[in-house]
């Protein structure tokens, strides 16, 4: 967004400061957006950069520290006319670092509010410890709390933070944990019965998974439905179509 065409970014170098340090400790995948972040915010541009900004028609900003609230209605109660922030500081310290607000709000003028998807998960088994507040599994590095020998990694580790490159780099850290686990001893040793057991038990429960090979089906469905619109794919997104293709 920084190289947009016709807007200039609108950032406060308040909101950066004392982070030059810390990033040097940040995976690098959150690194280099936050070292892109800090340059635009704090870095004085160049000549070109600084004509493009100033010609711009349009602007954008990042609010940190602000939670919304509510969405204030218009005079006449039919569209959006701002948004209630709640201004927020940090508590905390490394993993337990929370958000919590302050008391203050602010009030943002504005004529479109959009929404994100969210994600929250959700717990799998009551044997697994979850915390329903934060919508994650408890642990350290990816060691599950109380249940030696259970790692997590991804959204349920964390929340629902960052991209694909920030899930596949905490996957690797999760990882590194098993394997030093594993190589102090701390795991159960000896033959597993692995795939055929979990097998049996999806069996026993009535359970039909989709393997690889019915994945591979609807890859190709998909492809071939987009085909006939000019787009690369048509996704498929009810589970029950899904099922009736695969024939279970």
């Amino acid at each position: 967004m920084i190289q947009l065409p016709g807007a200039r970014p609108i950032l406060d170098p308040a909101d950066f400061l004392g982070l030059q340090d810390k990033i040097k400790e940040v995976p690098r995948p959150r690194k280099r957006l936050t070292e892109l972040l800090l340059r635009t915010a704090t870095e004085k541009p160049g000549p070109e950069e600084a004509a493009r900004w100033a010609s711009a028609s349009r602007a954008w900003g990042l609010r940190f520290f602000r939670s919304p609230q509510q969405v204030l209605p218009s005079p006449d109660g039919r569209r959006a006319a701002g948004v209630r922030l709640a201004v927020t500081r940090l508590e905390g310290v490394g993993e337990a670092t929370r958000a919590v607000p302050t008391g203050d709000m602010e009030d943002l003028p504005c004529g479109l509010v959009l929404s994100s998807v969210g994600y929250k998960s959700r717990p799998v088994d009551p044997s697994v410890p979850f915390d329903s507040k934060l919508g994650v599994i408890p642990n350290v590095e990816g060691r599950v709390m109380d249940v030696p020998g259970l790692y997590c990694s991804g959204w349920v580790k964390r929340g629902p933070t960052g991209v694909i490159a920030t899930t596949m780099t905490d996957s690797f850290l999760t990882g590194q944990m098993l394997l030093q686990d594993l190589k102090a001893g701390l795991l159960p040793s000896g033959p597993r019965p692995g795939y055929a057991a979990i097998q049996a038990l999806l069996s026993s429960r009535g359970v039909r998974p989709v393997s690889f090979s019915d994945w591979e089906k609807l890859d190709a469905e998909e492809v071939a439905r987009g085909q006939g619109t000019g787009k690369p794919r048509e996704k498929l997104v009810d589970p029950q179509e899904m099922l009736r293709l695969l024939g279970h």
